[in-house]
């Protein structure tokens, strides 16, 4: 199965934060295909591990997570229209008017509905409303009969699926945040299966991290990583509206030089130094094009995982991405292959010799 079809495939399954279940089989039996190695924790995480030849054994984590954003249900109207909550940093300025899937006892199709334009005042024709004035309209004339549909408080909502190849390169849909870095996984997956690496590699599908960033700390713990690579989706400034960096969709992978969320979790990355340059070097010597990039208001979760045991060396490669946080979020396929490309021969190439991290003494 080529690149696209897997995200094509994981992008339409449904994985909003701790209800990741349909993504969580996937990547199991997708990763069952190269190992006998696989394995999901309590709350979710998928690792699949391919030991190495170095003794004693040295660890190396490549992760990407399955949850996408969404919402929640908080409210059943008398009317049978139903208030939602966010679950993750769900871009509120495009929800009006948007479809939604609600996970019932079956799936419920959905719209957040808008107030009709004919009749908006003029001082709220450029405003956005807050979330908790949004509604889903699912056709329902009452809160029995939406309780009758399967629909309760507590139900997770999503995007409704609306995958589209843009172009011949740009593929646009919900949830590539972050399924293509599953498929990219994947891809690492079929590559190791070929070769045995000299490190242990653990391929980490990861859990909530939409919500809290942390689900994949229990793998972690358990890896016991010395190294640490994030693959992720990052914003691009491409488009007429976005001129903060120049990271652009088609001129390659986004190699991290600082990411940092202050909002709330005042966390981010500096990747370790050593490790950052490797993959600036296989870049170089294999002609792979790269980008830097600095991207305030972006977190993964190497901001926690850099902490863990004695410390881990970490790095981020990103994922160009146009619209982030919304139904439409747009990648071009020639950045996910040249990550498959970049990240195969970080794995297959790393040698026990090789060292990262600050000089121990």
């Amino acid at each position: 199965m080529g690149l696209e079809e897997r995200i094509r495939q994981l992008s339409s399954l449904d994985g909003i934060s701790s209800r990741e279940d349909a993504v969580i089989d996937y990547m199991y039996d997708a990763f069952r295909a190269f190992s006998n190695e696989v394995e999901v924790d309590r709350i979710g995480n998928v690792i699949c591990h391919f030991p190495g030849t170095a003794s004693p054994a040295r660890n190396m984590m490549v992760f990407a997570h399955m949850d996408e954003i969404g919402f929640i249900v908080r409210k059943i109207e008398e009317d049978g229209f139903i208030r939602i909550e966010r679950m993750g940093g769900v871009s509120t300025q495009i929800l009006p008017g948007t479809y939604v899937k609600i996970l019932g006892q079956q799936p419920v199709m959905g719209v957040i509905g808008t107030p009709s334009h004919h009749f908006i005042k003029a001082e709220s024709k450029f405003s956005v409303p807050p979330v908790n004035e949004l509604y889903i309209d699912i056709g329902a004339a009452s809160k029995s009969e939406v309780e009758d549909r399967g629909v309760r408080v507590g139900s997770m909502v999503v995007f409704a699926d609306n995958y589209l190849n843009l172009s011949e390169q740009l593929i646009c849909g919900k949830a590539l945040d972050d399924r293509v870095g599953c498929a990219v996984l994947l891809e690492l997956a079929g590559a190791l299966a070929k070769k045995q690496p000299e490190w242990d590699v653990y391929l980490v599908a990861a859990v909530m991290e939409e919500y809290n960033i942390r689900g994949i700390m229990p793998a972690v713990r358990r890896i016991e990583p010395e190294v640490s690579i994030g693959i992720d989706i990052t914003p691009s400034c491409d488009t007429p509206d976005m001129d903060y960096n120049d990271i652009a969709l088609g001129k390659g992978p986004a190699l991290t030089e600082m990411n940092f969320h202050g909002r709330g979790t005042l966390a981010g990355v500096l990747p370790d130094e050593k490790l950052l340059s490797k993959l600036v070097d296989i870049c170089e010597m294999h002609r792979i094009p790269y980008q830097r990039e600095v991207a305030p208001g972006v977190i993964t979760e190497n901001g926690f995982i850099l902490f863990e045991n004695e410390g881990v060396a970490v790095a981020n490669v990103s994922i160009p991405t146009r619209y982030t946080h919304t139904p439409f979020e747009c990648i071009h396929k020639r950045d996910a292959e040249q990550i498959v490309e970049l990240l195969k021969r970080f794995v297959l190439e790393s040698t026990k010799e090789d060292i990262y991290g600050k000089e121990r003494r």
